[in-house]
């Protein structure tokens, strides 16, 4: 079955020749932004936005749900397609040959790299045929406006490369027409122009050729107030002079002058270079925006040199008077940087400066160098570069000239004052990295193994050296299964080996090296020790306890991990290194510091972890007894938790981090961190609904309290690990710890840990359809909390008691008690509280048939929860509050509370979702 896909015009989809069906403007309008973003994660929100911009209705969602449904199941039969569901967005997998946008892409590099003319003509045209017209003819939304204008600067850059082609090969009759037209159409354009008047002259149409040179010249200089540029005098005087060059292809072979030389220096591009498409349009972008300059910065092995040869031999026709290449040597295993004064002297030779003529001064061939490149078009790539020192002296002065550099280091001295135009490469996403595997070992091979493809991918951290020395071995071992492979890649301590490549330069971990001699002893010891580090990223608070310094010297170390890129400040204030860095940083501080150094910087980061943990959650739950703290080791900044939205803005920050700081309390024997990082974790975790983490992470404190063999710990996390698998839906599990539990407060004499554990005995006997034995224990928990002199737990206590009344029927007393409960919320000021008693009086609403006041008790619950940012129970009562509009009639606005839930939900791939999906599909059938 073929298939195209086509968005250069009104958006189409086409199967075996035929029209398909795609629905309506809007709808196709959603296809084309992800046909437009193929293969990358575009979250509902970014859809919403690109599809309908600030005239979205206000059930925009709605809609957005029922057209994705509506073309998955009007595309289902096309192999390949699918709108995969992903990370909390979207993103289109498709075949790209199959899109006209990146076939015309495809095309135009063909077109550009080829050697023969004809050809290259032909691949141009074959590119321009497939446009229809504007893209996305019928879409109105300024972001596909847009990207609109971007591809139609796409596609007159291609017309005017075509027609240089076109020239060359002697077309100038059957060109004239079209440039005449296209020339009106731009008449600011000095290179439509240029093409223009040669076109004339060579039809025999001289005098008119000249005329219309003065005329554009006069046009220029009075709408502008510019000179036109060199190229174009150049030809004007070739004109008057009657010396115009004949078409390249009709250029007698008699014996010429000897011509300046014209230096194409660029080293052969990577057969294996995939998409990064981002990146190439930002060179792109450069390019035709006359930037001058563009950094290309990124770790060592990240495809720097890839990226900008494979863009440079693309657009090398865009600079007729040469290419100029040089590796620096930045960042090299041996030797040192090469010196500006060095490679002037080279460039210098390339431009047909004479030796005898190369002045001694660096800043003397600067100032040859740069007159030499005034008057020329010309690409220069500075690959592998020092620091903004070695480069400056090798920048052309001219405008006409474009300089791509590449480095490790970010030298922002250049973007600050030189404008250079920053392209940051980071590893390739998994699609791209995907295929530079398919391309290297064939696609029959991979699809062979796709879940061995898969870690191969994860394991190389996704770093395009990593995955072709990967690709090497696999292609010179034609017999291994690439699940051997992925098998050996799976030790992280190993990785590095197996990585290692033949020829010390192709090696993983000797890259990295290049960079990390570079570091100051300083910067080199919080590198060993970021190896340390239990989490994905840190902030220089945690940095700063695995080094043990102050936070202003920690703030300049890590500035100068970032500059060489062995770390990353992805967000800001957070930084990270890829996975294989991690592992080349923990295998320096194996071989570098000592055990009592690594054992005691791991000790102060987790009580880092601990101690602000601590702090955060008593802003959460300050109703929940606290545990005891040891002090912390020397050396741990304190950083300050003030309020509830620091609290929570802290803990999202540091979530993964704190599981993983649990697990290395663990390896480390630190059984104290091992069960109290949990509990304070706890209240975090629920309130977001990572409900299955929860539980792991309280099996885990158990665990370390068997160890410690102390009974409070014990009892502590016996109860939260209860609460948890009563979240989970595991009651029988639930009421087996939390008798337990029971046991172990009513031994230690802890009336308030005894009256907390009924309250959580109360849930999971309620849960279990154990309706009296659930109330027999609240009632048990009141009392306890009323003899402990505790009025929040009573509080919680009344609104559960009201609740399980209500599952009995018993409607007047669940209100009843629900009331209670509200004047002892209100005094303590609990929000969190305060919104189940809320969630609790909706129910008993909804149970009476009181539809629109349980509405509103909702909409007040759902205040709080999203006050208390918990995403978890926001969207339960939203779904709540769907179900009592939809019983009240008003089925829009039940829609509207769904669709927010089920945006809340996805990204958590929570089971709910399937539910939530289904009251949708099922209203909007019934429309």
């Amino acid at each position: 079955m073929g298939v195209e896909f086509a968005v250069l015009g009104d958006v189409r989809v086409q199967v075996d020749g035929q029209d398909l069906d795609i629905g309506h403007a809007r709808q196709r309008s959603v296809l084309a932004v992800l046909l437009a973003e193929a293969g990358h994660k575009v979250t509902a929100t970014q859809l919403v936005d690109r599809v309908w911009g600030e005239r979205a209705p206000l059930r925009a969602r709605n809609a957005l749900y029922s057209y994705l449904f509506r073309l998955r199941t009007a595309l289902r039969d096309v192999a390949g397609f699918d709108i995969a569901h992903r990370g909390g967005g979207y993103v289109l997998q498709i075949d790209l040959e199959t899109v006209d946008l990146y076939l015309f892409r495809s095309l135009l590099g063909q077109a550009r790299e080829a050697v023969e003319e004809r050809r290259a003509l032909a691949l141009f045209d074959r590119a321009l045929r497939l446009w229809r017209g504007a893209p996305f003819a019928e879409s109105d939304s300024p972001w596909l406006a847009s990207v609109r204008d971007r591809l139609q600067k796409e596609r007159y850059t291609a017309q005017v490369e075509r027609h240089d082609v076109a020239l060359n090969l002697g077309m100038h009759a059957e060109l004239l027409a079209e440039l005449t037209t296209a020339t009106a159409a731009n008449p600011f354009d000095e290179r439509l122009a240029g093409q223009h008047l040669l076109a004339l002259y060579r039809c025999g149409r001289r005098a008119e050729a000249l005329t219309q040179y003065r005329t554009f010249h006069a046009r220029l200089v009075a709408e502008i107030g510019v000179e036109p540029g060199d190229q174009l005098r150049r030809l004007h005087q070739q004109m008057l002079a009657s010396q115009v060059p004949p078409p390249a292809a009709h250029r007698a072979q008699a014996p010429q002058p000897v011509p300046v030389p014209v230096p194409r220096q660029l080293p052969a591009a990577s057969p294996w270079f995939v998409s990064r498409t981002r990146e190439l349009g930002l060179l792109d972008s450069a390019l035709n925006d006359a930037a001058g300059v563009v950094l290309v910065t990124g770790i060592g092995g990240s495809g720097k040199t890839s990226l900008a040869l494979h863009w440079a031999h693309r657009e090398a026709g865009r600079f007729p008077d040469g290419q100029l290449y040089v590796n620096l040597r930045g960042f090299d295993q041996v030797g040192r940087p090469l010196s500006p004064a060095d490679v002037l002297h080279g460039f210098l030779a390339a431009l047909g400066v004479p030796a005898e003529h190369v002045p001694a001064g660096t800043d003397a061939r600067a100032a040859l160098y740069r007159s030499q490149l005034a008057r020329r078009r010309a690409l220069v790539l500075l690959d592998n570069a020092y620091d903004a020192d070695q480069i400056r002296p090798l920048l052309p002065g001219g405008a006409e000239c474009l300089t791509v550099i590449t480095s490790r280091d970010r030298a922002t001295d250049l973007i600050t004052h030189e404008g250079a135009v920053p392209v940051p490469l980071t590893v390739l996403d998994e699609v791209e990295a995907v295929s530079l595997l398919t391309k290297r070992l064939g696609p029959d091979r991979v699809a062979a193994e796709p879940d061995a493809v898969a870690r191969l991918v994860a394991h190389s951290a996704r770093l395009p050296l990593a995955l072709a020395v990967v690709a090497g071995r696999a292609v010179a071992n034609p017999a291994f299964p690439l699940s051997a492979l992925a098998d050996e890649l799976h030790e992280e301590r190993a990785r590095l080996d197996a990585l290692e490549a033949d020829g010390t330069t192709s090696s993983v971990r000797t890259v990295f090296s290049w960079s990390y001699r570079t570091l100051s002893p300083e910067a080199a010891r919080l590198f060993r020790l970021l190896g340390l580090h239990p989490g994905p990223d840190t902030d220089r608070f945690a940095a700063a306890a695995l080094a043990g310094i102050d936070l202003s010297r920690t703030r300049s170390l890590l500035d100068e991990l970032t500059r060489t890129h062995l770390v990353d400040e992805h967000r800001l204030g957070r930084f990270r290194s890829h996975d294989l860095l991690r592992a080349y940083a923990t295998e320096l501080t194996e071989q570098e510091d000592t055990e009592h150094e690594r054992r005691t910087a791991l000790h102060r980061c987790l009580d880092f972890y601990l101690h602000t943990g601590f702090a955060a959650e008593r802003h959460l739950a300050p109703h929940w007894p606290p545990i005891t703290l040891t002090a912390t080791q020397d050396h741990v900044p304190r950083l300050p938790v003030t309020d509830y939205h620091q609290a929570m803005r802290w803990l999202t920050a540091e979530h993964a981090t704190l599981l993983a700081a649990t697990a290395a309390a663990v390896r480390a024997r630190l059984d104290v961190h091992a069960w109290q990082l949990p509990w304070v974790h706890s209240t975090y975790l629920s309130r977001r609904g990572h409900l299955a983490q929860r539980a792991e992470s309280q099996r885990t404190a158990l665990e370390a309290a068997d160890r410690l063999n102390d009974d409070l710990a014990r009892a502590t996390s016996r109860h939260l690990l209860g609460r948890a698998e009563i979240l989970l839906g595991n009651q029988d599990q639930a009421l087996k710890h939390l008798r337990h539990a029971l046991e172990g407060y009513t031994q230690l004499g802890d009336t308030t840990g005894m009256a907390i554990t009924h309250f959580s005995l109360s849930s999971a006997y309620d849960l279990q359809q154990c309706h009296p034995r659930a109330l027999q224990h609240a009632q048990d928990a009141l009392r306890l909390c009323r003899e402990a002199g505790d009025h929040a737990w009573e509080a919680f206590t009344l609104t559960a008691i009201g609740w399980y009344h209500g599952k009995a029927g018993r409607h007047e007393q669940a209100l009843a008690h629900c009331s209670e409960a509200k004047p002892l919320l209100d005094r303590i000021g609990d929000r969190d509280g305060r919104a189940h008693n809320l969630h609790c009086l909706a129910r008993a609403h909804h149970n009476v048939g009181q539809h629109t006041e349980a509405a509103q008790c909702y909409r007040d619950s759902l205040a709080l929860f999203q006050e208390l940012g918990s995403p978890y129970l926001e969207a339960t009562t939203l779904d709540h509050l769907g179900d009592a509009l939809q019983a009240a009639g008003n089925r829009p606005e039940a829609c509207d509370a769904w669709t927010r839930a089920l945006e809340i939900l996805e990204p958590l791939a929570h089971p709910d979702t399937v539910e939530i999906e289904s009251k949708l599909l099922d209203t909007s059938a019934r429309r």
